[in-house]
């Protein structure tokens, strides 16, 4: 465990670049969208507070509303190839060009991945309206890095007289927290409904690194690397992150060479407040949280006629104010020999230190070397806020058959480099009235997606499973992992229900059976 610890660590303050290939990835730590135009969805409140609930429900401990989402700009097939032999092998090895490689890559690579777990919900009608109280987990990392990492990782030195590389805005960010939601919708007349809910938040972690640019000078002699604008935080109750000269644990790196080339006794200046990643640690007594803050939900709808319905909500209009906070930074040159010495040929199979897992390792190692950051400071405070979700809907109801019923969905997250938007329209039926499902098509800056969402209401108990599914290229059905930009999640609860079904304020039509 101590050992995990560490190399996600390292992981992050390197830079995380290798998270492409290591790691599926950011949807947003809410239900699958595909629940937004199914009215018995007992979770759909998340999407829009203004939705109401057909009945009062209590979620299963820890099982109510349980989601993982994953979604990238690339996926393994541009990281991953496969040998001549079948075995697989990183973009690092020579049997892969560098025209197979970088044709394959996006300008830009974003990529991320969450996770949000109900601990434990409840909603019921009240004070004139629809009440929710949750309590759950969420977690969220997020990638944003140029192509131009990746060209200079596999290219290198790629002319005699040296080559220059110049790498604008890399960032990662990880914000982990508990959230206590309280929400309220109410009919206000025939065609409004509105409703909000305010957040209590408590932070349990948050890592933030951003390199607005590394200048980099690779030659055969000596590979320089400048950045500017390069700031990491690491907030967590409980974290050490020592220096190398509180530790004595010195890179070859560190020390000055002499006139031969040969390493003297002498640290090079500034080596002492160099983070030293091997030691990164948690003070597992001492693990608690490390930030509280808040935030908003507002929702409305809009029912035009029987047949027409708009809705519109902004979500989580927030933020967190994060304490035992740790600030390095990278203010000077460095030179950097890595990415030259990664092992590519093997014959003796994953035993071999050629393996793809060793290639994999020696990249991160290298990532690491390629990271300077300084400490600068501990038991800081910062505030960061939250990122912001758009949701525009439109319903459409089939006056024939009124339980089936056609939506179209807009989805915008606004995180800066790591912002997205996402066009997505459903057929959603209701044949029995305990069961509905829904059938989406899904298109954002991640690639196109399938949805299915089924959900089974009868009286006193709901259960319900939805997933997205990239529609792109697979790899071998023995991994089945995206060769290409992707989007994923998948979503699943168990609730019990109490009470009548809700009645509307507006006329109904009568509902045509089977």
């Amino acid at each position: 465990m101590k050992q995990m610890k560490k190399n996600i660590l390292c992981t992050v303050l390197s830079g995380l670049a290798v998270f492409a290939f290591v790691g599926e990835a950011v949807a947003q730590p809410q239900i699958n969208r595909s629940a937004y135009f199914l009215g018995g969805a007992t979770y759909r409140h998340e999407l829009n507070p203004a939705f109401m609930g057909e009945r009062g429900y209590v979620s299963m401990p820890g099982l109510g509303n349980l989601s993982v989402g994953a979604q990238g700009t690339a996926g393994v097939g541009d990281f991953l190839f496969v040998k001549s032999n079948g075995d697989l092998m990183t973009f690092m090895h020579e049997e892969v060009s560098r025209k197979d490689f970088l044709n394959g890559l996006p300008n830009r690579l974003k990529m991320g991945f969450n996770v949000n777990e109900n601990i434990l919900s409840t909603g019921f009608y009240a004070w004139g309206g629809f009440n929710t109280i949750g309590l759950s987990i969420k977690s969220n990392t997020n990638l944003s890095a140029p192509d131009q990492l990746f060209k200079f990782m596999k290219n290198g030195v790629d002319a005699p007289e040296g080559t220059r590389y110049t790498v604008n805005d890399l960032s990662i960010l990880s914000t982990n927290y508990a959230e206590l939601a309280l929400g309220h919708a109410r009919q206000i007349n025939d065609q409004w409904t509105v409703g909000a809910k305010m957040k209590f938040l408590v932070g349990l972690a948050k890592a933030t690194v951003k390199i607005d640019r590394l200048d980099i000078e690779a030659t055969p002699d000596a590979w320089k690397i400048t950045p500017s604008g390069a700031q990491a935080y690491l907030s967590a109750k409980g974290l050490i992150v020592p220096t190398r000269g509180e530790t004595g644990n010195y890179d070859e790196s560190d020390y000055e060479l002499d006139a031969n080339g040969n390493r003297t006794d002498k640290l090079k200046p500034g080596s002492e407040q160099l983070i030293s990643y091997d030691d990164v640690d948690f003070d597992d007594n001492n693990i608690g949280p490390t930030g509280f803050g808040m935030a908003f939900d507002f929702g409305a709808t809009y029912r035009l006629n029987d047949e027409w319905t708009f809705s519109a909500a902004l979500l989580d209009l927030g933020f967190i104010c994060w304490k035992n906070t740790v600030k390095a930074t990278m203010n000077n040159s460095f030179e950097f020999d890595g990415f030259n010495e990664i092992p590519v040929k093997s014959d003796l199979g994953d035993n071999d230190p050629n393996s793809i897992d060793n290639q994999s390792d020696r990249i991160v190692d290298d990532l690491e070397q390629m990271s300077k950051f300084t400490k600068e400071g501990e038991g800081l405070k910062r505030t960061t806020a939250l990122a912001a979700t758009l949701n525009l809907g439109a319903e459409y109801t089939l006056p024939a058959y009124d339980r089936l019923k056609f939506g179209f969905l807009s989805s915008s997250r606004f995180q800066g480099r790591h912002s997205w938007t996402e066009a997505r329209v459903s057929a959603n039926v209701s044949p029995l009235t305990w069961f509905e499902a829904s059938v989406n098509y899904a298109l954002s800056n991640f690639g196109s997606t399938g949805g299915l969402m089924l959900n089974f209401h009868p009286r006193g108990f709901n259960f319900f499973v939805a997933a997205d599914v990239p529609l792109c290229k697979y790899t071998k059905p023995s991994l089945s992992l995206p060769l290409n930009r992707f989007s994923a999640n998948i979503n699943l609860g168990i609730n019990f229900t109490f009470g009548p079904k809700y009645k509307t304020k507006h006329r109904c039509v009568e509902v045509q059976s089977l």
